[in-house]
């Protein structure tokens, strides 16, 4: 199996916001997607086919994860890992020392992949999430590991 992170294409939106919809209760609009800027948006390929995408925003040395998701159906194979550890690569190569995101508290299996590469809980954002309602655990690295 190949694995590729590429820039997004326009012609890619409509299977990111497919995948999108599997992947969270409340997704993001389709118009969200067709504003963001597609410099800071990586698409994952699976032989060819998009398997899952990582948003992002660069302001300085800062980076901020605004989105990230893996296809439901090709969960716990390393896809979601492969895409991240990709990211903070490239990312470390536009200057960026620090990350951030915002995970649903009850995401153990993402916060376990954001420990691994050193993310740490800063804090709490009450009733941040909705479908169900839940609180976001704002996470963030600095000066990171050499992946």
């Amino acid at each position: 199996m190949k694995r590729v992170m590429r820039e997004l294409k326009e012609s890619d939106l409509s299977l990111v916001i497919e995948i999108e919809n599997r992947a969270f209760t409340h997704p993001w609009p389709a118009q969200a997607f067709e504003d963001l800027n597609s410099q800071y948006f990586r698409i994952l390929e699976l032989d060819g086919k998009i398997a899952g995408y990582i948003i992002y925003h660069v302001i300085l040395d800062e980076a901020i994860i605004l989105n990230f998701a893996i296809d439901p159906s090709l969960h716990g194979k390393g896809h979601g890992d492969f895409l991240l550890r990709e990211t903070l690569r490239e990312l470390r190569t536009f200057g960026c020392s620090m990350f951030y995101l915002d995970v649903r508290q009850s995401n153990s299996a993402a916060i376990g992949l954001y420990q691994k590469y050193g993310f740490s809980a800063l804090g709490f954002r009450k009733n941040y999430y909705s479908d169900p309602e839940e609180d976001a655990l704002v996470m963030g690295l600095v000066h990171s590991p050499e992946l």
